[in-house]
């Protein structure tokens, strides 16, 4: 299909405990995503950033690019590095951002972000040493999620802010617990939709759905990173039944348990400089 020619794919990886940094200048073109966790980023040798969550950035050639984990945290990390006529032209026409002042750019919808990466990869990897149509086909879908996450983020008066970050924090650190969140909307006399309203503002998902996805965050660390069954993976998440947590597992990460521990093993490097 001559018309997806012009675009390899030269690195990729997803890491749910990724650590490490990168500083350098980019041979190729990358979208670096941070799906989890807490990372630092500068461009050019400016000022240091912090950011938290699901944000996405483009490196390229022709810039100095820095960024990485905060020291003694992991994230969970994810790339594609590629080249070619084809995205030559993605630069030109500008649906490839580069030159921007600050690229870093917080996702809309997280999920679906990191599910298009997953599958861009999982079809590579199948398909080496060739590039698959449909790989570019998703890659072009990422970079239009990229650009519609351009809209501005709705902001909450300071004292709920500071409360509802801290809570996304510790859900995000303590997945595991039972979480009650009637309870929690209760404590700040808050009705559940309310709640769950200003939950989202801050985390990017409702209360609930936002457990979901930091337990199997978790779940992904521990399949990666241990040896634990799959049903002791599932007890340590928070989540009680096997078949239950392998159904939310497969939806999210388009894999069961056992096939995401085969295509993602520990110890392959987490490379990311592209």
């Amino acid at each position: 299909m001559n018309f997806f020619d012009g675009h390899a794919f030269s690195l990729y990886d997803s890491t749910p405990d990724h650590q490490g940094e990168s500083r350098h200048v980019p041979v190729y073109y990358g979208v670096q995503y941070n799906h989890a966790g807490r990372f630092r980023f500068a461009l050019n040798h400016g000022p240091v950033m912090e950011y938290e969550g699901a944000y996405a950035f483009v490196t390229h050639p022709g810039a100095f690019f820095e960024y990485g984990n905060v020291p003694g945290e992991t994230r969970h990390h994810s790339f594609l590095c590629s080249h070619g006529e084809r995205v030559g032209k993605y630069v030109e026409s500008g649906l490839l951002p580069t030159g921007l002042e600050n690229p870093v750019r917080k996702i809309a919808d997280p999920d679906r972000f990191l599910d298009t990466m997953l599958r861009i990869m999982q079809l590579l990897r199948r398909s080496a040493p060739l590039t698959p149509p449909r790989a570019v086909l998703l890659y072009e879908d990422l970079l239009l999620q990229f650009h519609e996450s351009e809209l501005a983020e709705p902001r909450l008066p300071a004292f709920q802010e500071e409360y509802f970050r801290h809570l996304v924090s510790e859900v995000r650190h303590h997945p595991e617990k039972p979480w009650d969140f009637a309870a929690e909307a209760a404590k700040r006399s808050l009705t559940p939709h309310h709640f769950r309203r200003l939950f989202k503002t801050v985390a990017g998902l409702p209360p609930r759905q936002f457990l979901i996805r930091c337990r199997l965050e978790l779940a992904a660390t521990l399949l990666t990173g241990s040896p634990h069954p799959v049903g002791v993976v599932a007890e340590l998440c928070g989540i009680g039944s096997e078949f239950y947590f392998s159904r939310l597992f497969k939806e999210k990460f388009n894999l069961s348990p056992l096939k995401y521990r085969r295509e993602f093993p520990a110890g392959r490097g987490g490379r990311t400089n592209c």
